[in-house]
C-alpha cells in the first residue's frame, strides 16, 4: 500500500495557534488523562466549553477561537481567522487534543452499595467453587494418607487466616479498588509527606528521603511493581478452570446414566468441555455487562446456597462415616495407612490443590472501593466471618468424607475423582444430583471472579500503562435509572455514579483471556489435570505475590505515615498486625510471619522438583518446572516492557495546589526521553502525587497517585508531525485514538478503492 493512497487528504499536522493552553496538548495513548478519564470515557461526561473558557454554546473542539480573540484582540479579519481555524482542524491525521486537567468531583465519596454480607458472600463464593467437591480425593490420591491429607488442609486453613490478617492489615491503609494491585505498587514506592513534629501541628510536604537512592529510579516510585502485577494479573487470573468445572459437571449430569462394570463413569469429552466452559462464561460476563446489579444480586444467593449445600455434605458424610465404623472394627487403623503414590514429593502438587480450594480469601479486597467511606469494620467483619466459617466448613467435609470412604472405593473413581456420589450409593439420581450442586458452586465462584477480576482489569485500563486502554477502562453508558436514589446517583458528577455503570472494557479483557486459556489447555491429555492447569498456575502466581508482599509488609506503618496528613488519622485495630504494641503479641504475629514466608518459599521451590504427579495421582501431569518457567518468563516480559517504555520517563512532584489551578509541573516538557514511544512521535512523563486526594476519581476508586501524561508531536507550536504510513502505525499499535482514520480502516478502504477500480 503507497503512502500517496494511504495518506490522502491528510497533510502533516499543523502547530496549534498560540492561544491554546499547553494543558489541552494532550495524545490519548493508551488513554487521555483528562477529565473525560476520569468518567471513563463517556462523551455526556466531557466537560462543558464553558468550563474550558469558551462560549457555553460552542462545541468543545471550537472553545479556542474565543480565547484566541480574548488573549490577542480582533486584529485578524474574522473570515480570514475562521477559515485558518477551520483548515487547521480538519488537517492532519489526528483529532483535536482533549483537556489534560483533573477536577474534583466530590470531598465526600458517599455510600458504597456492598455492605458485610456482600463482603461474606464474595469471599465465600470464591473459595467455594468445585474444589472442595475433588480436592479431598485429588489429595488423598497424591500423599496416600488420610492424616496427611487433613492436615494439609489444615495448613490451608492457617495460611488463609494469616492471608486474611495481612490483607486487612493492607486494606485498612489503602482501601481502594484493586487491591493487591495498589498493595504491591505502595510498599515498593518511596514518595509521599511526613509529619515533621507532632508537637507542631504541621505536615512537611518535601518528598520523604528514599531508603534505595540507588535503585529509585529502576523502581519508579513503585510503578515497577504496579506495571509487572498488572501483566501478571491480565495474564493468569483469569475464570479458565471454573468454566471448564462447570462444563465438566454439566456433562456428568447428563451421562450420570453411563457407568463402566465398576459403577465409574468414564471420561467425559474434553473438547465439549471447553466448549460449554466458554459458553456458560459468555452468559455470565454478558449479564454481568449489562447488569452490573444482577452480579451483586446473584453473588448474595449463591453464597446462602453454598453454605446450606456444604453443610449437608457434611451431614451426608457423616452419616455415611457412622455407619462404615459400625460396620468395620479396623475402619480406625485406615487413618494410620499409607498408600502406594507416584511421588514421595507428591505433596508440592498436594498443598496448590489444598491453596486452590482456599484461593478466594482476598476477593473483597478487589473492590474495596465499593465499600462505605472510612468503614473498614464492613470489610473486616464480613472478611473474617467468610474465612473462619468456610475454613470450619472444609475441615469438617474433608474430615468426614475420609473417615466415610476407603483408598479403594477413590482410586476406583480416580478418573474422575467425583467423590460425593459414593456416599449415597453412587447410583445414578446420586451422581446426577451431586453434579447439579458442584455446578451451582462453580456458577457462584464463576459469577463472584468475573465482578472482582473486571474491575481489578478496570483499573489496570484507567492507568493508561497498557495498549488500547480506552477499552480496558470502558464503564457502560446506559440509562439504569430505576427509582428515585439511583436517579439522584446516575449523574455522572456524582462520586457515586459508577455503581450503576459495568465495567464492560474489564469484562471483555476479562473473558478474552480466560478463553484463551481454555484453549491452551487442549494440549493435556488428561481432562482433570487440563481443567485444573490454569487454576494451579494462577495460585502458583499469586503465592509468589503473597510471598513478595509479606516480604515488604514491615513497611506498612512507615508508608501509611508517609502518606497520611494530620487530618487523616489510620485506623487502628487489635486485628492490624502492624499497630500491635504488646511485645507477647508482636512475638507471636513475627513467628507466624516467618512460618507463612517460608511455607511460600517452600511452594515456589518445591513444585518444580521432578518427578510429578496429576491431580489425580497419575502420571499423566504438568511438568512441574512449567510453573516457575511461565511465571518468570512474563514477570521478565513485564519487568522488560517497565524498563523500555517506563523507565525513561521524566517524574514530576508538583506542588499541592488547586485542582482547576494549572502548575508548571502539569506542562509537557519541550524534551523528553527517547524510547519506542518516540518512534511514533508520543512523548510522555508521570505525574506523581504526594498524597491520596480522594477527592480525585482515579484515587478513591482506583487508589492510584499517580498519572501518565501524553502527547504527540506537533501539539506544540512550532513542531510537526511526520504522518508517514509507518509512524501512524506505530501510533496506533501503541494504542494512541486519536487518529482519525485507523490503520486497518484505512487499510479496509484501500482495499475498497482498488476493488472499484478493477
Amino acid at each position: 500500500m503507497s503512502n500517496s493512497i494511504a495518506m490522502r487528504d491528510m497533510g502533516p499536522v499543523r502547530p496549534l495557534a498560540e492561544d491554546v493552553n499547553p494543558l489541552e496538548a494532550q495524545a490519548s495513548f493508551p488513554g487521555a488523562s483528562t477529565q473525560a478519564r476520569n468518567y471513563m470515557d463517556n462523551d455526556s461526561n466531557r466537560p462543558s466549553a464553558t468550563e474550558l473558557g469558551g462560549s457555553q454554546s460552542e462545541p468543545l473542539g471550537d472553545t479556542r477561537h474565543n480565547s484566541h480573540h480574548e488573549i490577542h484582540g480582533d486584529h485578524d479579519d474574522d473570515n480570514d481567522h475562521e477559515d485558518r481555524e477551520r483548515r487547521r482542524r480538519t488537517a492532519g491525521p489526528f483529532k483535536n487534543p482533549r483537556v489534560n486537567t483533573e477536577t474534583s468531583i466530590s470531598e465526600e465519596r458517599g455510600t458504597g452499595p456492598l455492605g458485610v454480607f456482600d463482603i461474606f458472600a464474595f469471599i465465600a463464593n470464591k473459595m467455594i467453587g468445585t474444589g472442595i467437591y475433588t480436592a479431598p480425593a485429588s489429595v488423598f490420591l497424591l500423599t496416600g494418607r488420610k492424616n496427611l491429607t487433613l492436615g494439609l488442609f489444615g495448613v490451608g486453613f492457617f495460611y488463609s487466616l494469616i492471608s486474611t490478617f495481612l490483607y486487612l492489615d493492607f486494606a485498612a491503609a489503602f482501601p481502594y479498588t484493586g487491591g493487591e494491585l495498589v498493595y504491591i505498587s505502595e510498599m515498593t514506592a518511596y514518595s509521599g509527606i511526613r509529619e515533621s513534629s507532632p508537637t507542631q501541628g504541621q505536615v512537611d510536604k518535601t518528598p520523604s528521603p528514599p531508603r534505595w537512592r540507588k535503585t529509585k529510579k529502576i523502581f519508579g516510585d513503585g510503578l515497577l511493581a504496579y506495571v509487572a502485577y498488572s501483566i501478571l494479573f491480565v495474564a493468569f487470573f483469569n475464570s479458565g478452570t471454573n468454566g471448564m468445572q462447570t462444563g465438566r459437571l454439566v456433562l456428568l449430569c447428563v451421562n450420570a446414566g453411563d457407568v463402566d462394570e465398576n459403577g465409574v463413569t468414564p471420561d467425559v469429552n474434553r473438547d465439549l468441555v471447553r466448549f460449554l466452559g466458554i459458553v456458560v462464561l459468555s452468559v455470565i460476563c454478558l449479564l454481568q455487562y449489562f447488569s452490573p446489579s444482577a452480579g451483586r444480586r446473584l453473588n448474595r444467593g449463591f453464597a446462602a446456597i453454598k453454605i446450606l449445600t456444604l453443610i449437608a455434605l457434611i451431614g451426608v458424610a457423616g452419616n455415611t462415616a457412622r455407619v462404615r465404623r459400625q460396620d468395620n472394627e479396623g475402619h480406625s487403623a485406615e487413618w494410620q495407612e499409607e498408600n502406594p503414590v507416584t511421588s514421595p514429593l507428591s505433596f508440592a502438587k498436594a498443598i496448590l490443590a489444598v491453596l486452590f480450594s482456599f484461593e478466594g480469601w482476598e476477593n473483597a479486597t478487589f473492590v474495596a472501593g465499593e465499600i462505605p467511606r472510612h468503614q473498614h469494620k464492613v470489610l473486616q467483619k464480613g472478611f473474617i466471618i467468610a474465612v473462619v466459617v468456610v475454613g470450619v466448613l472444609y475441615l469438617a467435609v474433608v474430615s468426614a468424607v475420609l473417615d466415610a470412604l476407603s483408598w479403594a472405593q477413590l482410586n476406583e473413581q480416580r478418573i474422575n475423582v467425583n467423590y460425593a456420589p459414593l456416599l449415597t450409593g453412587n447410583g445414578t439420581a446420586a451422581r446426577r444430583g451431586w453434579a447439579i450442586m458442584a455446578a451451582i458452586s462453580s456458577l457462584g465462584s464463576l459469577n463472584s471472579s468475573i465482578y472482582t477480576f473486571s474491575r481489578v482489569n478496570q483499573a489496570i485500563g484507567q492507568a493508561d500503562i497498557l495498549p488500547w486502554s480506552k477499552v480496558w477502562k470502558k464503564d457502560d453508558s446506559m440509562d439504569r435509572a430505576r427509582d428515585v436514589s439511583v436517579q439522584e446517583t446516575r449523574n455522572p458528577t456524582n462520586p457515586q455514579h459508577y455503581i450503576h455503570k459495568s465495567p464492560q472494557g474489564g469484562l471483555l479483557i476479562h473473558w478474552t483471556m480466560s478463553v484463551v486459556v481454555i484453549a491452551g489447555s487442549s494440549a493435556t491429555a488428561n481432562t482433570i489435570e487440563s481443567i485444573g492447569i490454569p487454576g494451579y498456575i494462577q495460585t502458583y502466581v499469586h503465592v509468589f505475590v503473597l510471598f513478595t508482599l509479606a516480604l515488604v509488609s514491615f513497611r506498612l506503618p512507615g508508608r501509611e505515615r508517609a502518606l497520611a496528613t494530620l487530618t487523616q488519622q489510620p485506623i487502628k485495630s487489635i486485628l492490624r498486625p502492624s499497630k500491635l504494641t504488646n511485645p507477647f503479641a508482636k512475638s507471636i504475629w513475627y513467628l507466624l510471619w516467618f512460618l507463612y514466608i517460608l511455607l511460600n518459599l517452600t511452594i515456589i521451590v518445591v513444585n518444580p522438583v521432578p518427578p510429578y504427579s496429576g491431580s489425580d495421582g497419575s502420571n499423566v501431569s504438568f511438568p512441574g518446572w512449567g510453573f516457575p518457567a511461565i511465571l518468570f518468563s512474563v514477570l521478565a516480559f513485564a519487568i522488560s516492557y517497565y524498563l523500555v517504555i517506563f523507565c525513561p520517563m521524566p517524574r514530576e512532584y508538583p506542588p499541592n495546589q488547586p485542582l482547576d489551578a494549572p502548575t508548571p509541573g502539569d506542562q509537557i516538557p519541550a524534551r523528553w526521553i527517547r524510547n519506542p514511544l518516540h518512534a511514533a512521535g508520543i512523548r510522555a512523563k508521570i505525574v506523581f502525587d504526594k498524597e491520596y486526594n480522594e477527592a480525585l476519581p482515579r484515587v478513591f476508586r482506583f487508589g492510584r497517585r499517580w498519572r501518565v501524561v501524553y502527547s504527540i508531536e506537533g501539539d506544540r507550536d512550532g513542531e510537526e508531525y511526520d504522518s508517514s504510513t509507518t509512524k501512524l502505525f506505530l501510533y496506533w499499535l501503541f494504542g494512541g485514538d486519536r487518529l482519525k482514520e485507523s490503520p486497518p480502516r484505512r487499510f479496509w478502504e484501500w482495499l475498497r478503492e482498488r476493488a472499484h477500480l478493477r
